[in-house]
């Protein structure tokens, strides 16, 4: 009963783990497949953001911006009928020139290095060594003589945005350039692509950061004290930068952490719908963590283990019910209802275990009859009769106690199974069983003499070989019985002494 119980908790439990643990994969799943959709979904959204505001903020520079333009022209064309009076830039005032003009002032040389500006961190800068490709196109402008202007560009010292206009001295020795701190500019007050990226960043918790880099690699952020650029960056990154310059295609890569933790880095090309010098083309630098899908899996894994709890509790509860409803169920089918000793049933299942499992242990089995029971019956009753058994059942369950168990075959017919045993001990079980039910007999004259008509007739065998069936045991058993029936009853007979008495079993330990 007590293992019956214990195996059906054990398959309950294992039904709600497996019942729970398939739900919750399922689920998993499910949640999984639906934020890496969603996460799709808002990236797409994010980056379609992001590209129509770079092309919007570009667009509304491109034609508001036509009176800076025109105002840089005039400020170059003035420093270049300067230029012709008075070549000796050396002695220019460039400070009084930008006050004037409320514009930096920068002086390139053949080699296109800034020999003279009003901004100092820049001077000395030699963009043939920085910036080859803009180098080239610095040449092309020295070469042509005309005035050019590019569109939102960014301090290749700083990273701050500004904007720059170039040209060229008639003798082709210098680049003039001027060029304005666009925070200052009321258009780009308006329009200003920080703005978005800000509000991005502040709306959707997966995105870390958002950076345009200009074609030459320097991130467009006046935030920091000092310039950022891609050399500074891992070198998957800058493998990354390269690649989407190259082929202005979307790349990607990233980055797992601890904790399921992902960073995830995605270079998006752009290019200006108006070509305006090396402003035209840039990266958009996008930064993804992935904490939606933790939070998600989070709450996921603690809504399992609630889960869990559940259904290990209602294990429990329907074990409780289970074990309510069929324990009479379970009860009658190893138990005789009468006497409340093992049935003939269990007899067998646990016989069989025994001698499947024996190791150096010998299992023996003590058969009893009360003689003359019937009569009992016919004198006093079956009631009477019943009151006998359950007696007997329960003087053979005091006698045996822990070293093995008691059964009722049926009617009058009982047994005893020892768990290990040897002659000695099996006879002196047998003697005290005796003993207790003479002493009945005896109690009983004053009360009816219920036990008057009765005896008990004993016979015992002992598991001796390894390979005996529970068949050939209680043969041996069962013969030794009838010899004591035969003898004369109220005795006790082990199979060696029944073989010795009948002389043809002899060969029979």
């Amino acid at each position: 009963m007590k293992n019956l119980k214990i195996k059906l908790l054990i398959s309950l439990i294992a039904f709600a783990l497996i019942l729970v643990s398939v739900i919750f994969c399922v689920d998993r799943q499910i949640l999984t497949e639906d934020i890496k959709k969603q996460e799709v979904m808002n990236r797409t959204l994010i980056e379609n953001h992001i590209l129509t505001d770079m092309q919007t903020v570009d667009n509304a520079h491109f034609y508001f911006d036509k009176t800076l333009s025109d105002k840089m022209e005039e400020v170059l064309r003035k420093l270049i009928t300067y230029y012709k009076e008075n070549p000796h830039i050396a002695k220019w005032d460039l400070q009084k020139i930008k006050s004037e003009n409320e514009m930096d002032v920068y002086i390139l040389d053949q080699s296109n290095t800034v020999i003279y500006t009003t901004f100092e961190k820049d001077k000395g800068l030699n963009f043939s060594q920085c910036c080859y490709r803009f180098s080239t196109l610095l040449d092309e402008r020295r070469a042509s003589g005309k005035y050019y202007t590019d569109g939102i560009d960014i301090s290749t010292t700083t990273g701050g945005y500004r904007k720059f206009g170039y040209l060229a001295t008639p003798d082709k020795k210098y680049v003039f350039e001027v060029g304005i701190d666009l925070l200052d500019d009321p258009v780009f007050q308006t329009f200003n692509f920080g703005k978005t990226a800000h509000y991005l960043t502040d709306k959707y918790v997966d995105l870390l950061e958002v950076q345009a880099i200009n074609a030459v690699g320097v991130f467009f952020d006046d935030s920091k004290s000092r310039k950022i650029t891609v050399n500074d960056q891992s070198k998957m990154f800058q493998e990354h930068f390269e690649l989407a310059k190259k082929t202005m295609k979307p790349t990607e890569y990233q980055k797992e952490f601890e904790n399921g933790y992902i960073e995830k880095y995605r270079f998006l090309p752009y290019e200006a719908e108006v070509v305006r010098g090396e402003a035209t083309k840039r990266i958009i630098y996008v930064k993804y963590g992935n904490f939606t899908e933790i939070r998600a899996l989070t709450k996921n894994t603690k809504q399992f283990r609630v889960l869990l709890c559940i259904a290990l509790v209602t294990s429990f509860i329907m074990l409780l019910v289970i074990n309510k409803l069929l324990s009479k169920t379970i009860h009658l089918a190893t138990y005789d209802p009468l006497t409340n000793v093992y049935n003939r049933a269990t007899y067998s299942r646990k016989m069989d275990k025994l001698l499947r499992q024996r190791k150096k242990n010998q299992p023996g089995l003590l058969l009893l009859d009360l003689d003359n029971f019937k009569q009992v019956n016919d004198r006093f009753g079956h009631v009477e009769g019943d009151k006998i058994l359950i007696e007997t059942a329960k003087t053979l369950k005091q006698e045996v106690g822990k070293n093995g168990f008691v059964v009722r075959f049926g009617g009058d017919e009982f047994a005893i199974v020892l768990y290990d045993t040897k002659d000695e001990s099996m006879e002196k079980l047998a003697n005290s069983i005796l003993e207790k039910i003479r002493l009945l007999k005896y109690a009983d004259k004053v009360s009816g003499d219920r036990w008057s008509v009765l005896s008990v007739s004993m016979g015992s065998a002992i598991c001796i070989h390894l390979d005996e069936s529970e068949r050939s045991l209680f043969e041996r058993a069962d013969k030794a019985l009838y010899q004591s029936k035969n003898a004369g009853k109220d005795q006790f007979t082990s199979y060696k002494e029944a073989a010795a008495d009948e002389g043809s079993q002899s060969h029979l330990k």
